[in-house]
Parts: C-alpha cells; structure tokens; sequence
C-alpha cells in the first residue's frame, strides 16, 4: 500500500532568522517538491536538498537551504497581459518543451538491450 499525506498535511514552511544569510524551506507538498528539485539541479551552488523523509518507498517530505535574500512577498497578483502573438508564441514553446520531456521520458524508460 502506497502512504500518501492528506492535503492539510502537505505543508510547506519556510524558515529563518536575522542573523543567518540562509533560509530553510520544508515541504511535503509534492508539487512544491517538483519545483524545488528543478532548481537544485542547476543551481546547486543556491540551493540545497539536506533531508528527505520517505514512507513505504516513497518520498513524503523534503527539506532545502538556499540564500534568504531569495525569499520575498507579493503585494499584488502579478497579471501578464499578453498580445495574441506572445500568447501563440508561449503555446509554441510549451508544445516543443512538452515534446522534449516525453523523448526524454521515453529514453529513460526504453530497456537497454542485453540488461
């Protein structure tokens, strides 16, 4: 069976002081952990993954360091208003990285030949 967080549980905290230069960040929010882990990859000198917690094989929660002067708060939604042409040039973009993830998905999922 498969250990899953309800939603009330799947939080995210961030943290820190005035006296340190980092923040730390938890979350066992799946979707917050995806962003997160996207820019660990290429950033790992800002961001770090210190701690993950797992539940029957699967990671239920995980924690980050990265520089405080990255945390800030909106006052206002941020709305974009866009051309139609900028609007069609985004969709494009989204089609090609969308077909780019499924090649690679595809890869990784192909059997070796002889493994």
């Amino acid at each position: 069976m498969a250990y899953s967080l309800s939603q009330y549980k799947q939080e995210v905290i961030i943290n820190f002081n005035a006296e340190e230069d980092t923040a730390a960040l938890y979350m066992a929010n799946p979707s917050w952990i995806q962003k997160l882990d996207r820019l660990v990859e290429p950033n790992p000198k800002q961001f770090e993954m210190y701690r993950q917690e797992k539940m029957d094989g699967r990671v239920i929660s995980k924690a980050y360091r990265f520089p405080k002067k990255f945390v800030s708060i909106r006052s206002k939604d941020a709305k974009r208003e866009l051309t139609d042409e900028q609007r069609a040039e985004l969709a494009q973009r989204m089609r090609e990285q969308r077909k780019i993830n499924s090649a690679a998905r595809n890869e990784e999922q192909e059997p070796q030949n002889g493994h």
